[in-house]
């Protein structure tokens, strides 16, 4: 079709476009929803960054801009993403946006929305919004903004170690040597804590970044496994940039505390030999009691007997003979593993006649 010929024809066209929407009922319609179905723009757009990039996530829209419930499921998202190098980055300058990122909406079921990018650029600022879309003209107006800049991973914090403690895990760690090129850091670190109970599904632990070498965490389970993985997080170029993860590291934290000591404890001669007898201790966790017995002139006691947790007393069915005098003693201990063992009673004397 000649120039001329195609121009008269888009004009023909455009005139009978004009003509249907004039006509008809008679109703003037509008070419985008009213604001009362609209959906509501997203505010919790957030970003974690690793060492394989930033991974996005956002609440998936459950209401209008009126604050009534959606009568539509989103189809779809857009995401919008503009990267700037870091030395050409004004705060106060348009964001220049690249075409947006469809990305699918698949269930209405699921509480939050994520995507993840990664291959990203050294020394540069990426600049994220996003959109929800249900259609050709609904779309919500665009999401809170996330800035993040990416460079060169840190590397893995060094000489991580975890000393065992009651209820709790003491960690220890200390700073990269530099980034993953070599490059030594002047910037200020933190650190960042993941915790697994099944030692493959690691979750960040709550709370701020950790500044020193060395955190704490309570409230545990006695006798359970716990796995951990930490990384460098730098404050650089007014954004956070995280490093490596070290390799996964485990602990059990195990009760460290001794049962109280037995109380009055004596002895008794019989027929069968010496009865040793105290009273019961008020522990929880009590597994049982060990006797012991030294000579006077030794000062180390000798481990004779066990008994468990329920029994008050013992038979010590091969005492020394002869005279002379003799001492014996009882401790406690728990259920722990290893069991701690209190320290021993008072001594309780006995002589052979």
């Amino acid at each position: 079709m000649k120039p001329v010929a195609m121009k008269i024809f888009l004009l023909a066209l455009l005139g009978l476009t004009l003509l249907t929407g004039l006509s008809g009922c008679g109703k003037k319609t509008r070419p985008v929803p009213p604001d009362t179905v609209l959906p509501a723009p997203i505010t919790d757009l957030s970003y974690h960054l690793d060492e394989k990039g930033v991974a996005l996530s956002w609440s998936y829209p459950r209401q209008t801009v009126q604050g009534d419930r959606l009568p539509y499921r989103i189809e779809k998202f857009e995401l919008l993403r503009a990267v700037i190098p870091v030395k050409e980055y004004c705060p106060d300058c348009p964001i220049p946006f690249g075409p947006p990122i469809e990305i699918t909406a698949e269930s209405s079921d699921k509480g939050r929305v994520s995507y993840q990018e990664t291959l990203l650029r050294p020394n540069n600022r990426y600049i994220y919004r996003v959109r929800s879309k249900a259609g050709w003209f609904v779309s919500s107006d665009d999401s809170n903004t996330v800035s993040v800049v990416w460079d060169t991973p840190l590397q893995a914090p060094r000489d991580f170690r975890i000393e065992e403690a009651d209820k709790a895990l003491i960690l220890h760690w200390q700073p990269p040597q530099g980034l993953l090129d070599g490059t030594p850091v002047s910037d200020p670190i933190r650190y960042q804590l993941s915790r697994a109970t099944d030692g493959e599904t690691f979750t960040e632990l709550p709370g701020d970044l950790i500044e020193g070498l060395t955190y704490t965490d309570k409230g545990l389970r006695d006798g359970r496994t716990y796995s951990y993985k930490i990384r460098g997080i730098r404050l650089h170029e007014g954004t956070l940039a995280a490093g490596m993860a070290s390799a996964p590291l485990s602990g059990v934290p195990r009760d460290l505390t001794p049962p109280a000591p037995p109380q009055k404890v004596r002895v008794v001669s019989t027929a069968g030999g010496v009865q040793i007898l105290w009273d019961t201790v008020a522990e929880p966790d009590l597994a049982g009691f060990r006797i012991y017995r030294r000579a006077a002139q030794n000062p180390t006691p000798e481990l004779i007997g066990e008994v468990g947790g329920a029994g008050l007393s013992f038979l010590d069915t091969k005492p020394p003979k002869g005279k002379g005098l003799w001492y014996y003693s009882v401790s406690a201990f728990d259920q722990a593993r290893p069991p701690n063992e209190s320290t021993h009673s008072m001594e309780a004397s006995y002589s052979e006649e």
